[in-house]
C-alpha cells in the first residue's frame, strides 16, 4: 500500500498538454517511487517500503530538508506503490504518481527490467527521475534526457571482486553462466573484461533462460573444464536452483559467486550450501560512509535488518543524492534540482557518487563472502571487515 499523504490543498498551474504539473512552493516535498515488494524482485526489495518509511521518519525528525528559497526546512513524504516486480504495473503507478499524487520528484524502482520500463514514463512526461537499483547499460543507451543513474553500469558491477582476484592471483580458470535477463547480461559483459584483466581464462561461457529448471548439462560442462571459479550472473532464484543441483551432482568449485548473493533468500534457501559463497553488497553494518547515522536511524525505525535486506538499503542512496541536490539548488523546481545534481559530487552510504557522461552514476558494490552464516566484506582493503577464505570447503 502507498504511504498516506495528508496536507493542505495546493493549487497547481495547468500543465502543457501531455506534461506533468509543475512543482510549486508547498508544505512538504513529495517523492514518488515504486518497489518490488512482491513478485520476482521481492527477494531483494520486499522491505523497500518499510525502509522508505523509516528514512522519511528519520529525515523529518531531523527537521526535513532545507530549501533556501523558502528560508525553511520542509518535511518529506515518500509515496510508493508495490509494482509487483512487473514493468507494466510500474509504468501505471509512475503515471499515477505524476498525474494523481502530484509528486515533486521521482526515484526509481528495484531492478533493471522494471527500471527500463519505468524510465519511459520519466522521458515521456519530461519529469526527471533519479534511478537507483537499475544499472543495465541498455537503460542508458536510448538517449533519454530525464533520467540520472545512481549506480554505475551493470558492466562495472564486479570490478572490485575481480580486482581482488587480480591481486591474489589464485584463480586461473572460470565458468560464466548468465541468466538471460537485462541485468545479468550487462554484468556478464563486464565479467569477461575483468576476468581477462585479472589473468583468468573463461573456459565455459553459457547463457540460459530465466525459467531454466535442469542445469545438468551446464554443470557437466563446468565439471569437465575443471574450473576453479563458477560465476553465476543471475537473480537469486536462478542461482539457488543452480547451487542445489551443483551440490547434488558433486560440483564444488573452489569459488562460487553470484552478483546478488547477499540477498537474504540465498542464505535462507541454501542453508549450509551458502557457506563461503561470494556476492556483492552496497553497505554492511560498521561502514561509516555518507549519512550513515541517518541510515542507522531509518533502520532502527523500520525494523529492517540491513544484512538480510542489503539491496533494499542500497535504494536509499537515491534519497541522499536527491536531498543534496535540493539543498544545493535551494529550490524545489525539479528541473533546476535535476541539473544541479548532474554537476555534483555527493558522499553517500555507498561511497562517493557523481554523474557520468553516459547517464549512469558511480556507485559500485563491494564483494562479500558468507562466513558462518554472516556476510563479511572482503574487498577493497579500506572496506574490509574480514578476509576472503579460499578455497571453499564443505
Amino acid at each position: 500500500m502507498p504511504s498516506v499523504f495528508i496536507a493542505a490543498a495546493v493549487v497547481f498551474l495547468v500543465a502543457a498538454a501531455g506534461g506533468p504539473p509543475p512543482a510549486l512552493a508547498q508544505d512538504s516535498i513529495k517523492i514518488g517511487a515504486t518497489a518490488g515488494i512482491t513478485g520476482a524482485a521481492s527477494t531483494l526489495g520486499a522491505m523497500q517500503g518499510k525502509l522508505y518509511e523509516g528514512w522519511e521518519q528519520a529525515q523529518n525528525e531531523a527537521g526535513g530538508i532545507q530549501v533556501k528559497s523558502l528560508n525553511r526546512k520542509l518535511p518529506i513524504k515518500i509515496i510508493y506503490y508495490d509494482d509487483k516486480s512487473d514493468p507494466k504495473v510500474s509504468v501505471k503507478f509512475y503515471e499515477k504518481l505524476i498525474n494523481d499524487d502530484k509528486v515533486s520528484f521521482l526515484i526509481g524502482p528495484m531492478g533493471s527490467p522494471v527500471g527500463f520500463a519505468a524510465t519511459t514514463v520519466a522521458e515521456r512526461y519530461k519529469f526527471p527521475m533519479l534511478l537507483g537499483p537499475s544499472s543495465d547499460p541498455k537503460i542508458f543507451q536510448r538517449g533519454f534526457k530525464y533520467i540520472q543513474g545512481v549506480q554505475d553500469l551493470a558492466t562495472e558491477w564486479s570490478r572490485h571482486y575481480f580486482d581482488m582476484h587480480a591481486k591474489q592471483q589464485k584463480v586461473k580458470t572460470m565458468a560464466l553462466l548468465t541468466e538471460d535477463i537485462l541485468f545479468s547480461r550487462g554484468v556478464a559483459d563486464g565479467v569477461k573484461r575483468f576476468a581477462s584483466g585479472a589473468g583468468i581464462k573463461v573456459a565455459v561461457d553459457e547463457v540460459a533462460p530465466q525459467d531454466t529448471e535442469d542445469f545438468t548439462p551446464l554443470i557437466a560442462r563446468m565439471k569437465a573444464a575443471n574450473v576453479q571459479l563458477a560465476y553465476i550472473a543471475s537473480y537469486p532464484p536462478f542461482f539457488i536452483k543452480f547451487a542445489k543441483q551443483a551440490a547434488e551432482l558433486g560440483f564444488n568449485p573452489a569459488a562460487l559467486h553470484c552478483p546478488l548473493c547477499s540477498a537474504a533468500s540465498v542464505r535462507s534457501s541454501l542453508g549450509p550450501l551458502a557457506e563461503l559463497v561470494t556476492g556483492e553488497i552496497f553497505w554492511v553494518p560498521g561502514m561509516k560512509l555518507g549519512d550513515y547515522r541517518m541510515l542507522e536511524a531509518a533502520l532502527q525505525k523500520s525494523g529492517v535488518d540491513p544484512v538480510q535486506w542489503s539491496f533494499a538499503v542500497s535504494a536509499l542512496i537515491q534519497l541522499e543524492v536527491l536531498r543534496a541536490g535540493i539543498e544545493k539548488a535551494g529550490a524545489l523546481d525539479r528541473d533546476v534540482v535535476f541539473n544541479t545534481i548532474k554537476g555534483m559530487e555527493v558522499q553517500t552510504i555507498g561511497g562517493l557518487w557523481k554523474a557520468k557522461a553516459d547517464g549512469a552514476g558511480s556507485i559500485t558494490p563491494f564483494p562479500i563472502q558468507i562466513q558462518s552464516g554472516k556476510m563479511v566484506s572482503i574487498w577493497p582493503p579500506e572496506a574490509k571487515t574480514g578476509e576472503y577464505l579460499y578455497p571453499r570447503q564443505r
